[in-house]
This record gives structure tokens, sequence and C-alpha cells, in this order.
């Protein structure tokens, strides 16, 4: 089964509902410092839509702290798992050098504004 990795930037993207992916998905969603995780993500009727997601809270402040830490965990796959098919969930176009770049050297990786583009 192929592996799918999506980054989500939370100050970038609000809604998120991680139900419609398939199972091949793994999330990663970024919360900037003055931030707080969805609520759906801890109510008993929405909570279901991320069971596949870990929430990484950004501890500094400042621009593009959150952008530079999605770029560290597509380095980190890169290196340790380099058949995973990256997403960066993201209207921020600041990151589209850094996707070409990876592609350029063998990571599939891509940029999406919604979710509905991967379905």
């Amino acid at each position: 089964m192929k592996k799918s990795l999506l980054l989500v930037d939370l100050e970038n993207v609000h809604k998120v509902d991680l139900s419609m992916l398939d199972e091949s998905f793994r999330a990663i969603i970024y919360v900037g410092a003055k931030q707080n995780p969805p609520k759906a993500a801890t109510k008993k009727s929405t909570a279901h839509r991320f069971t596949r997601a870990d929430f990484q809270k950004i501890e500094g402040a400042g621009k593009n702290a959150l952008d530079f830490h999605i770029a560290f965990q597509l380095g980190r796959t890169y290196e340790t798992a380099p058949a995973t098919e990256c997403f960066v969930l993201s209207k921020d176009k600041g990151f589209d050098p850094l996707l070409a770049h990876l592609n350029k050297n063998g990571l599939k990786c891509r940029r999406v504004n919604s979710l509905d583009e991967l379905l």
C-alpha cells in the first residue's frame, strides 16, 4: 500500500476534515503559537475526522515559523521514507520552490489548496 503524508498549515487553511481521505493518509496538522487545534478534534461527534492526525503546536511566533516546521518535516521524510507521497495543505505559494526542489530530487510532493484536490 502506498503511504501518503499530509502536512496541514492550519494558520493558512482553517477547515480540515480528514475523514474523506483513504487509509493511506497520515496527517500532521501544524497549529500556530497563537492558535488552538480545531474544536472538532475534541468533540465526540466530529473527532473521527482526525483519527489519523497528529497535532504539532508551534512554540515560537513569527513570520514563516510554522512553514519552517513543515519544511523540516519534508526534509525528514525525504531522508527516512522517500517513497512517501507528500502533500502540503496550504494556500501559501511560498512552499512551491521547495516542493519543486524535492520533486527534482526524488520525493513526490505537491501543495494543495483544499482537500478536494486529493479526492
